[in-house]
């Protein structure tokens, strides 16, 4: 197994991946403007170096990636230097599963934020990753909510 960064000439397959992980296809509403803007996304994050994307190729297949992205929030306590990192999209193929690739590409990703001076790594967890994320040290918190402001109500 081979594991890389990605570079912006792998833009194509990045976007591709990111549909496929968050299930997007041609048939879904919207699908033209997410594909566009996981374009945008990429394309700047690249520009100002604000996110890594690790990608697991096995015989010239990609079988697996994971992105982490860094952000800056006001410091705190828990937080001092307010530099915060973010996991996201880790995605091993089914047929590879249980080989130790989404290990391995966590552990690209977390060296890389924390060779990049971040100290706080987050990520949403899925029930089948979660046994991964606490076994390398990570732990729950439940302090988050969401407003999708698409959504909201307007008052009569």
């Amino acid at each position: 197994m081979n594991y890389c960064f990605a570079t912006i000439e792998d833009m194509d397959l990045l976007v591709s991946r990111r549909l496929q992980f968050i299930e997007i296809n041609e048939d879904c509403e919207n699908y033209d403007s997410i594909k566009e803007n996981c374009y945008l996304y990429f394309k700047k994050s690249f520009a100002n170096d604000s996110c890594d994307v690790v990608l697991a190729e096995e015989g010239g297949m990609i079988v697996g990636t994971g992105i982490v992205f860094y952000y800056d929030s006001v410091p705190s306590r828990s937080n001092p230097r307010g530099k915060n990192a973010y996991v996201t999209s880790l995605y091993v193929e089914p047929k590879y599963r249980k080989r130790g690739i989404a290990r391995a590409i966590m552990t690209e990703l977390t060296s890389k934020a924390a060779s990049r001076g971040y100290e706080i790594i987050m990520l949403n967890a899925s029930d089948m990753g979660r046994p991964l994320y606490e076994k390398m040290g990570f732990t729950e918190i439940h302090n988050g909510m969401i407003w999708d402001m698409s959504k909201r109500k307007t008052e009569d």
